[in-house]
């Protein structure tokens, strides 16, 4: 009786946490993650005229540890937690909340670790500095020596950071430090299948499924580092792409020719815009410049403020800008960026339910 008496408690204690402390912080460290998956945010990484920019982020995730799993680990490592069932013992939990980050390439590690340094909002644990499950020599690669390189058996690969909000709601003695993961797509999808599997290494001893796994992170590895240098190729064409009007519009050439008239465009927008350019018979350089007069643009970009109150993004503008391929006068062109608008919203609103 007394250790389930023990157990209420803890668990009505952490239900206060959660709501006072935990669920704040979570709703804070969204609000960033929201940020960062707005392509605009990583413009000030794009190093080069004409380059796409960046966009590193694929997915976000956040979760507060579950009260069960919060239990779990306090008596399952007793040696870490010797206060037991204490409101001491989640208190000095480092991942109470755990946060990940997926990029699309490995190249894209830097940019995440560059803006966690330079992020006033953030400050990363001095007592448990970031740790990378990755190699050495990719450290070096990426400029990412000063990140302390660990290994696991199982072959698994990322980036932990321990971290705490600068500013926040919570006041500042009692903000929790939380764990960020950083890692690729193909780092995440080697960790989600190890994870349905439920390889432990300390746990397993056939030296059979130990191959296999060291097997398949290695493969795994390989096959990241061939799509990071298809990246680092294209990004390289993109910043060396000359043209002529008669080319066709290509992932290389496209982000600069929309620069030359004014519209900055994401890594992520390059095959959207493509594929409604390509729908609409706009095949060529020459053909998008032609429709692309500035007072055409003028015009997409003050339809969109006075209908929806901001000028549209890349993509929409593109959208925008492909319908008027024939149009004649300068209202048949505000009838069709209004249709535009108009069509975009009901897209978004059926997406959204």
């Amino acid at each position: 009786m007394k250790y389930t008496n023990e157990l209420k408690k803890f668990l009505s204690e952490y239900e206060r946490y959660e709501q006072q402390i935990l669920k704040p912080t979570y709703d804070e460290i969204k609000k960033l993650f929201n940020r960062w998956e707005n392509t605009e945010y990583w413009e000030k990484y794009t190093n080069h005229k004409g380059v796409a920019t960046p966009s590193p982020i694929r997915m976000t995730l956040t979760r507060i540890k579950r009260p069960e799993k919060v239990v779990e680990k306090i008596l399952g490592k007793a040696e870490l937690f010797p206060e037991g069932l204490s409101s001491k013992s989640f208190h000095q939990m480092h991942d109470t909340i755990g946060a990940r980050v997926i990029v699309y390439f490995s190249s894209q590690l830097p940019l995440i670790d560059r803006e966690l340094r330079n992020l006033d909002l953030i400050k990363i644990s001095d007592i448990d500095p970031p740790e990378a499950y990755l190699d050495s020599d990719l450290l070096e690669r990426f400029g990412l020596p000063h990140i302390e390189q660990k290994h696991k058996e199982s072959g698994y690969s990322s980036i932990h950071y321990t971290v705490r909000l600068k500013t926040s709601s919570v006041p500042e003695q009692d903000r929790p430090y939380f764990e960020i993961q950083v890692r690729t797509m193909a780092q995440e999808l080697w960790s989600e299948l190890e994870h349905m599997l439920s390889y432990k290494p300390e746990n397993r001893t056939h030296f059979s499924a130990k191959r296999r796994f060291q097997i398949l992170s290695r493969e795994i590895s390989v096959i990241d580092e061939h799509f990071n240098l298809l990246y680092e190729e294209l990004i390289h064409n993109q910043a060396i792409a000359s043209y002529q009007d008669s080319d066709l519009l290509t992932f290389e050439n496209l982000p600069k020719v929309l620069m030359e008239v004014g519209i900055h465009c994401a890594l992520t927008d390059l095959n959207p815009i493509l594929k409604l350019l390509l729908s609409r018979g706009v095949n060529t350089i020459g053909e998008l410049l032609k429709i692309a007069t500035p007072r055409r643009l003028e015009t997409i970009r003050n339809t969109y403020i006075s209908s929806i109150g901001h000028a549209p993004h890349s993509v929409d503008f593109i959208a925008a800008l492909a319908t008027l391929k024939g149009a004649k006068t300068k209202e048949i062109e505000i009838g069709r960026i209004k249709s535009q608008i108009d069509y975009q919203q009901s897209e978004r609103l059926a997406g959204s339910l």
